[in-house]
């Protein structure tokens, strides 16, 4: 795409995630815009037309242009969208520049929830992964070299044998701990081996001196509760068994009812105080523990933290020592036109250029392995950790709609805020799961009798 026109798209579209344009606001005239950019009328109009035909403007005769009621809900060819805000991903700032030199014609977006690239993580790619097209041959066309990058990372992404996202980072998850927290309240910091019971004990400690809302980040999100269900041993799906539902394993049960047993430890009531027990809150010094992955580094350096340490989850008894795999990733939607422009993004993402910048800035570990390298300070225990962690990540979700990922997280989200029987609702939940794959099974059955 032209320069230009790219300068005319950016310019409309920036105006309508800044507030400054509305629904169902009248645009200035295509005369108007070109004197005040300094732009061609011809360009100007060619770029308002591409802005029609997409749905975001709609123009009438003798009438104007004006911005239609639900602008932000079409998806654009040069739109990047981002699964947070730009002040979660510090590497942004560089990445715009590197797409300013390489792909101009692309822009970040702030106001479009959905483009046709998208930076996503682990859970939404795998449940959404039917609306983004395979990336695995380009990957292969641009990098033949396998060696270059950690592979394990790429292993849950291929469904039904085709790429669906392409890891940009990666990261284990760890136990966050501010060692003067923890000094004040005579818990011994963790160790590599410490316990469930450990750390229970520690919480109660920490609940006589701090507030509710300090002690951890707990929250019934499948990026915090996986990792108690994974280090229990439990799963959600298992497609290699002859019932894959595992919601009603007694392992799966036993991690769901740890993380409970942490929320009564906290003490908080459902369901206000846990949304205050966020990352922010570890970040300015003021909570005991959190649990998150390496991408907290730079905003914990930002804030000039000093006072913190690292260390695996606890070992629970009878489970597995794994952790929930956190991963960002680019998505490119089926609806995507321009090939060129897509194996050109996958050669940025994954260039050397932008992975020593996202490693520099201590940012999840870079899927670059040379770039990793560079990142993690060896000599620093606590960063150190992420890569002996490293090969213990799992993202063995097996989520593969957005339907079901909503069953499952929605159910589980209702048992930990509440106090009901888990065996009794992880049945009834699973019985729900199992209903819900046999009916979508059996239309998969009838598609393919009718195909033939």
């Amino acid at each position: 795409m032209e320069n230009k026109v790219s300068q005319v798209l950016a310019h409309i579209t920036s105006q309508l995630e800044s507030g400054m344009l509305k629904g169902g606001d009248k645009l200035p005239g295509a005369r108007d815009i070109a004197q005040n950019l300094k732009i061609s009328f011809a360009k100007v109009q060619q770029s308002l037309d591409l802005l029609v035909k997409n749905g975001i403007l709609e123009s009438f005769p003798r009438k104007g242009t004006f911005v239609q009621q639900k602008w932000n809900e079409r998806i654009l060819q040069t739109n990047i969208s981002l699964f947070t805000g730009e002040n979660r991903l510090p590497w942004l700032s560089g990445f715009k520049e590197m797409l300013a030199k390489e792909l101009p014609e692309l822009r970040i977006s702030t106001g479009f929830p959905k483009s046709t690239f998208e930076i996503r993580t682990t859970w939404s790619v795998q449940s959404e992964h039917g609306d983004y097209m395979d990336l695995g041959e380009i990957f292969n066309e641009c990098y033949p070299d396998k060696s270059e990058f950690f592979t394990h990372p790429f292993k849950t992404f291929y469904i039904d044998e085709k790429l669906s996202g392409l890891p940009i980072i990666f990261s284990p998850r760890v136990i966050f701990y501010n060692t003067e927290i923890l000094k004040k309240a005579n818990c011994k910091q963790p160790s590599h081996n410490w316990t469930w019971n450990d750390f229970i004990s520690c919480i109660k400690k920490i609940k006589q001196a701090l507030p509710e809302a300090n002690i951890i980040n707990w929250c019934p999100e499948p990026h915090v509760f996986m990792n108690f269900i994974f280090r229990a041993g439990g799963a959600l799906l298992s497609y290699d068994k002859d019932d894959p539902v595992m919601i009603d394993h007694p392992k799966t049960r036993h991690g769901i009812k740890l993380f409970r047993e942490l929320r009564n430890a906290v003490g908080f009531k459902i369901p206000d105080d846990y949304r205050r027990m966020n990352a922010e809150s570890f970040i300015k010094g003021e909570m005991a523990f959190m649990v998150s992955a390496r991408e907290e580094l730079p905003l914990i350096e930002k804030a000039g933290l000093k006072n913190w340490g690292t260390a695996p989850l606890p070992h629970i008894e009878g489970g597995l020592d794994i952790t929930a795999q956190a991963t960002d990733l680019l998505c490119v939607r089926k609806s995507c036109t321009d090939i060129n422009t897509v194996t050109k993004m996958v050669k940025l993402m994954l260039s050397e250029e932008l992975q020593n910048h996202i490693g520099k800035l201590k940012y999840g570990i870079p899927i670059r392995k040379s770039s990793a390298l560079k990142s993690i300070d060896i000599e620093d225990h606590r960063d150190f950790l992420f890569i002996t962690e490293a090969p213990k990540i799992t993202a063995e979700y097996n989520i593969d709609s957005p339907e079901l990922a909503m069953l499952i997280k929605d159910g589980i989200k209702q048992i930990l805020e509440s106090d009901i029987d888990i065996d009794r609702s992880t049945k009834r939940l699973a019985d729900a799961v199992r209903t819900f794959l046999s009916i979508r099974n059996f239309k998969y059955r009838q598609r393919e009798e009718c195909a033939v």
